[in-house]
Order: C-alpha cells, then structure tokens, then sequence
C-alpha cells in the first residue's frame, strides 16, 4: 500500500514537472491541412540551394515562406501576420532573407524565430508574436517536405 501510494505522488510530480515545464510558444493562428514536397532543384526554388536564403510557395493561410537555416535544415512559417490575421496582411520579404515584414501593420518577423521584432527601440504591433511554423523534413538530396 505505501509503495503503490509513493510511486502515485511520484508520478503527478512528474507528470506536472513535464506539463509546467513545457515553455514551447504557439501561434495564435489555426491549423490548416499542409502536407507537400517540393523538389530544391526545380529552377523555381533555385534560391533554396543556398544556406540563409528563402523562397515563398503556395499553402498554408497566405502562403509559406521556407529558409534555408543550414546545409540540412529549413524553416517554414505561414506568411500570415499573426497579429491581423487577414489573408490580405502577408508577410514580405525584406531586403534581408532574414527578415519578412506585415504588409498592413509594418511588424518585422525573424524567421531564425519566428517571431515578431522591435526595430530601433520602436515596437510594432506584431512585436513578440509568433509566426505559424510548420515541420520541415529534408532527404539531403533535394526533396523537402513541409507539413504540420
């Protein structure tokens, strides 16, 4: 009776340590169904061959931005702007591939994080919100899969 008592109180420590401890931001945005490949080598995503460059395809909410984060690993968010969630506010590029900013409330988005930036000590609407990242599976050779 004690040992099943105690291995009782030890498994609610455990299972709240796991459940408080989970910091892991989300967007605010709902789930869509994304589920697709994309082939690097096709000339239409030509820019994903290089480390630290992003290319725009067509899914999600308003489309999906993909960055190259390293040689084996890529990054993709929703261009939707967590913040006026409106297909009409996309996300841009910018000048930097780092950086994609809301065409509507002008908030800059890091997508090494996938969050909302402050600029210049200035704070943007989106500043702190979180872009909707999706799960990115690469085969090495050139076949991406982006899905939920």
């Amino acid at each position: 009776m004690c040992i099943r008592f105690l291995s009782k109180i030890i498994f609610f420590f455990v299972f709240f340590t796991l459940l408080l401890g989970c910091d892991k931001q989300e967007s605010e945005i709902d789930d869509v169904p994304v589920d697709f490949y994309i082939n690097i080598n096709d000339p239409i995503y030509r820019d994903l061959r290089v480390v630290g460059n992003s290319a725009t395809v067509i899914g999600g909410h308003a489309g999906i931005v993909v960055y190259r984060h390293t040689q084996d690993e890529f990054l993709a968010f929703d261009r939707l702007c967590p913040f006026e969630r409106k297909v009409s506010c996309r996300l841009k590029p910018t000048d930097d591939d780092l950086y994609y900013r809301c065409t509507c409330c002008d908030t800059p988005y890091l997508l090494l994080e996938g969050i909302g930036q402050s600029e210049n000590d200035k704070s943007f609407p989106g500043t702190n919100k979180f872009l909707k990242q999706y799960r990115t599976y690469y085969d090495g050779v050139g076949r991406l899969r982006i899905t939920n």
